[in-house]
């Protein structure tokens, strides 16, 4: 199913660039060790740092925290499949690719400060509409 933009040119709002069809999401749930949060919060904005940098295909790279449980939640979207499974983390890893953006990322798992793994999620889009530029 193509992905639906809005039709609206009003002028309180302009439309972002189209996103291919093809775009994958990638939600990262991480559980944080409450006395981390710090640490894995810089962490993770140096990481997006180096990605928005060096990794083309990424196409968005968020973090939020869930002040309720007391999470992090990275949002990832990449240009297609093919991209994103070249640039996340556990492919590199597995091609010996260590660069800034994964050793943030690692240094987050081997010091401990997650109580749990991560929750990894891939979603394929199938309809709606991307972020929009309020003016």
């Amino acid at each position: 199913m193509p992905s639906a933009l809005p039709s609206d040119t009003s002028t309180t709002h302009s439309k972002s660039p189209p996103e291919p069809a093809s775009a994958v999401d990638i939600i990262i749930t991480l559980a944080i060790n409450p006395e981390n949060k710090e640490q894995v919060e810089a962490n993770l904005l140096k990481a997006g740092e180096w990605i928005e940098k060096n990794e083309p295909g990424c196409l968005q790279w968020e973090v939020f925290y869930l002040e309720a449980t007391g999470e992090m939640v990275l949002v990832e979207r990449f240009n297609d499949l093919p991209t994103a499974r070249k640039y996340h983390p556990e492919n590199r890893k597995k091609d010996g690719m260590i660069d800034g953006g994964l050793k943030w990322a690692n240094e987050i798992v081997e010091k401990g400060w997650l109580s749990q793994e991560p929750d990894i999620k891939v979603l394929s889009r199938r309809g709606g509409f991307g972020l929009r530029k309020w003016q």
